[in-house]
């Protein structure tokens, strides 16, 4: 898990919250728009930070745009005939493919393009991956959208996990990159003054797996075994923050809170109530 950026995140948004006594009365948001690539990479950073009341943060929040950039218009389009020419066994045309992607995004499909360059050039003979048709999986290249259709891609299909809107919760900044996103938000009512929820694609299911395992390793207190939409999850606290994270498929989902006042494990409830809505 990037633990190290979810903190420094974390971190910049605490500084900007209230505290917890009567004598401020006004809070900093972000507000605005940040367009992004389907291949993941932010295009436009249209934000920016306000000072408002506290009782008019729910106002303010910060919404996203999904496009296909000029850059990676062709790369949608590769990306598809080489998942068709594994499918077909036609290593030799995939390879032709991979290698045009790779040489202008190496990134490209959270990486899984270089990834089966790499197999074939060593010999061997990658499965195709599951979206090469059209259709949304996580991790998946996608296509590009057409004017009235759904965005699809890697970051498409991350973003369910960082909405918009979220009852109870205002959206704030947001970091993507190829195999990850991370979205701050402001909790409106209770005891947590901060959320961020982190969703990263790995490899495959087994290496999320791994990453869930290690979930007890970042946040060792009132650790326990949960489920979570469905989804076999775990929950821990650390210092301020408490934590659940779940896999789904090949995507590890993180969701923490830190603590205003009381002790981490009272948002329990609160954290796997976001998970379940995120998770559905």
């Amino acid at each position: 898990m990037k633990r190290s950026v979810r903190v420094v995140v974390a971190l910049l948004l605490l500084i900007a919250l209230p505290g917890t006594g009567c004598a401020r009365k006004m809070v900093t948001v972000r507000t605005g728009e940040v367009v992004l690539c389907t291949a993941g990479e932010v295009i436009e950073d249209n934000t920016k930070e306000i000072e408002v009341p506290v009782k008019d943060v729910s106002k303010y929040s910060v919404t996203t745009k999904v496009i296909t950039c000029e850059r990676h218009q062709g790369l949608a389009g590769l990306w598809e005939a080489a998942q068709q020419a594994l499918a077909q066994g036609d290593t030799n045309a995939a390879r032709a493919k991979l290698a045009a992607i790779v040489a202008k995004d190496p990134t490209y499909a959270g990486g899984k393009a270089k990834q089966q360059l790499d197999e074939i050039s060593g010999g061997g003979s990658p499965s195709a991956d599951g979206s090469q048709s059209g259709t949304s999986t996580a991790g998946g290249g996608g296509t590009p959208p057409s004017d009235g259709e759904e965005p699809v891609g890697p970051v498409a299909n991350l973003l369910k996990y960082v909405p918009d809107e979220i009852e109870g919760y205002t959206a704030q900044g947001l970091t993507a990159d190829p195999a990850s996103i991370t979205r701050n938000y402001i909790p409106l009512s209770g005891t947590a003054d901060l959320m961020v929820i982190s969703v990263e694609q790995m490899v495959d299911a087994k290496r999320a797996a791994a990453g869930l395992d290690a979930f007890k390793q970042t946040y060792p207190d009132n650790f326990a075994t949960v489920t979570i939409a469905g989804k076999s999850g775990r929950f821990g606290t650390r210092s301020g923050f408490a934590a659940a994270a779940f896999v789904d498929g090949s995507l590890l989902v993180t969701i923490e809170m830190h603590v205003k006042t009381g002790k981490p494990l009272d948002l329990k409830p609160a954290v796997l109530k976001v998970g379940g809505i995120i998770g559905s």
